[in-house]
């Protein structure tokens, strides 16, 4: 039986519904969030509570023989929800809970760039709770990922959402040239998947990145052309991103983009080109022929609305 953390987030519904074929899947649940995020068909327990919880992480590990901890957030939230909270306390508080109820494999996921040094708190957070994870004396697969792209994302498809709704120009945080190596979600779960079947793995913690090096300018041209609409491109500089980030950040429930992703955006995250295939014995997909979602019909300017007035 397998515990997921962070089950309703854009790789976890899709890592459900990939272990639900195979063996039972638990999700823990923030009880704001809706069962029905989840693939029809796709049989679960869900334990409602969050990776604060320290009673309820135990109740949730009844029988489990591993976990994929992927609980965590970018940015703080309006209910006291931060950075620190749920990155560094939430992953001790899985790890203390697994400890006492004799749960052995952990999987977790951060961003390439991860380092508890990072002058990023985004980052730095995560770099902490690697460490937790190296230190906990438990069986750890740590994967670190560039930059995770797929349908209903909140990187392509709001970057999608806001050239729909926004004429004329498209703002892009720093000069763009950043290098990024997209991995698309499916090809994550799959390592993911692969991590918790392979022994071997324990121990190691591992880069992985899709079959191309791209700049964000690339993947921002990308965007357009599977949209289908062309926009100015406008470059802000970092300080003036950051303020903006802040000031919608108070005004909205979204922000557009966060400190946490002008942050990233001026660093490469890049690993070998053929991580995916080294270590896990496929070819990932490319972006330029994974953008299809994209070009699909629907109410791009609604969705780009209600994304930025939702608290969630």
């Amino acid at each position: 039986m397998i515990l997921i953390t962070g089950a309703t987030g854009l790789v976890g519904r899709r890592l459900v519904a990939r272990l639900a074929e195979r063996e039972e899947v638990v999700c823990l649940v923030r009880p704001a969030r809706r069962v029905r995020q989840f693939a029809p068909g796709v049989a679960v327990r869900v334990v409602s509570g969050d990776v604060d919880d320290l009673p309820t992480l135990r109740v949730a590990m009844h029988g489990v023989n591993a976990i994929v901890h992927l609980a965590a957030i970018s940015r703080p939230y309006p209910n006291g929800r931060t950075i620190e909270k749920v990155n560094v306390d939430g992953t001790r508080n899985v790890i203390d809970a697994a400890q006492e109820v004799g749960v052995r494999h952990i999987v977790f996921t951060s961003p390439i760039g991860t380092d508890p040094h990072s002058a990023y708190l985004y980052l730095r957070t995560k770099g902490q709770a690697e460490e937790l994870i190296k230190t906990s004396g438990l069986d750890y697969t740590i994967l670190r990922a560039s930059s995770t792209y797929g349908e209903d994302d909140e990187w392509t498809m709001l970057m999608a959402m806001g050239m729909h709704a926004v004429p004329l120009i498209f703002p892009i945080p720093g000069d763009g040239r950043s290098r990024l190596q997209p991995l698309h979600v499916d090809d994550l779960v799959e390592c993911l998947s692969r991590c918790l079947a392979d022994r071997s793995k324990i121990g190691q913690v591992i880069s992985i990145g899709g079959p191309q090096y791209m700049t964000f300018d690339e993947v921002v041209t990308e965007v357009m052309k599977a949209t289908g609409i062309k926009r100015r491109k406008t470059y802000l500089a970092v300080p003036t991103a950051h303020s903006l980030a802040r000031l919608s950040a108070r005004l909205l429930g979204r922000p557009p983009f966060s400190d946490s992703a002008v942050d990233l955006l001026q660093m490469n995250r890049t690993t070998a080109l053929d991580s995916v295939s080294y270590h896990f014995g496929f070819q990932p997909a490319r972006m330029s022929e994974s953008l299809g979602y994209l070009s699909k019909p629907r109410p791009w300017r609604r969705m780009f609305l209600r994304y930025l007035m939702s608290r969630e």
